[in-house]
C-alpha cells in the first residue's frame, strides 16, 4: 500500500464517505460568479462524491482523477472523466471558470499544482480547496475513536488540518486569497458505515500497517457494539479556502 494510492480503499471510500453541504457550495459558487452551464474542474475527484453535487447544480464538470479504480467507482454520467493530477491535468489553457479540490489538495505538490491551476483557469477565476472533516472533539464516539488511534498508532496525525491554506494558495504568486467559508453539519451513519469510514482512510491504513490497523479496527468494532442505537450522529466541519487567479 502506498500513501495517496486509494486502490485498496476504493470500495470503502465509495460506501462510507459523506457528501458535502450543498448550502456552502452554493454560497461559494454565487460569490465566484459561477452558474449552470459553466465549465468547472473537480481535481482529485476520487469516486465523484463532490463531482455529483456539482453536476446536480447544473455545472459542466470535468472530473480529474489519477486512480483508475476510483474513477471506475464513480457514477456521475453527466461529468467528463479524465486521468490526470493536480500537477498535470491535461486540460486546455484558460478553459475553466472555476476549479476545486475537495478533500484532496493535501496530496498535491503545491509549487507545481498552483501554476497548473492558474493555467487551466480563465483570468480572474477562483480556485477553491475544501475539506469535509469529522469534528473530532464534538462527539463522544469520535473522541473514543481518537483515543483508540493514539493507543494503537501514536505517530498518526492529520497535520493538514492546521495548515495556513490562505498563505499556501498565495505561495507561488499565481493566486490571491479571497475568503474562507465554513459550515457545520451532522451525518447520521450506521455502525457499519462508521467502521468503513476508517477502512477508507488511506494514510491511517498506511502508517499503521495491517496488524496495528486490525487491532484498532477490532477495538472500535467492540466499542460500537456497546452503543444501544442503530445509527451514530457524526458531526462534520466543512472548511473552504478560495483564491482568485492573478
Amino acid at each position: 500500500m502506498t500513501i495517496g494510492d486509494f486502490s485498496l480503499q476504493a470500495d470503502a471510500y465509495q460506501r462510507s464517505r459523506p457528501g458535502y453541504p450543498r448550502q456552502l457550495v452554493e454560497r461559494i459558487l454565487a460569490q465566484a460568479g459561477i452558474g449552470p452551464g459553466d465549465p468547472v474542474a473537480d481535481v482529485g475527484a476520487g469516486t465523484g462524491i463532490f463531482t455529483k453535487l456539482l453536476s446536480e447544480l447544473g455545472l459542466q464538470v470535468t472530473a480529474i482523477e489519477p486512480n483508475a479504480l476510483m474513477r471506475e467507482k464513480a457514477n456521475v454520467p453527466n461529468a467528463v472523466w479524465v486521468e490526470g493530477t493536480f500537477e498535470e491535468t491535461g486540460l486546455p489553457e484558460h478553459s475553466q471558470a472555476w476549479a476545486v479540490a475537495a478533500q484532496a489538495f493535501h496530496w498535491a505538490d503545491v509549487p507545481r499544482a498552483l501554476p497548473e491551476m492558474r493555467r487551466i483557469l480563465r483570468p480572474g477565476a477562483w480556485f477553491t480547496v475544501l475539506w469535509n472533516d469529522r469534528a473530532m472533539k464534538d462527539s463522544e464516539v469520535l473522541r473514543w475513536t481518537v483515543a483508540a488511534i493514539r493507543r494503537n498508532i501514536p505517530e498518526f496525525d492529520e497535520a493538514y488540518h492546521d495548515k495556513p491554506w490562505n498563505q499556501i494558495l498565495e505561495s507561488t504568486g499565481d493566486f490571491e486569497f479571497v475568503q474562507k467559508d465554513t459550515l457545520s453539519h451532522v451525518v447520521p451513519m450506521s455502525k457499519e458505515r462508521f467502521l468503513d469510514l476508517w477502512n477508507s482512510h488511506n494514510r491511517l491504513n498506511n502508517i499503521a500497517g495491517p496488524e496495528r490497523f486490525q487491532r484498532f479496527y477490532a477495538e472500535l468494532a467492540s466499542y460500537l457494539a456497546t452503543i444501544d442505537a442503530d445509527t451514530i450522529d457524526v458531526p462534520y466541519l466543512c472548511q473552504a479556502w478560495s483564491a482568485r487567479r492573478v
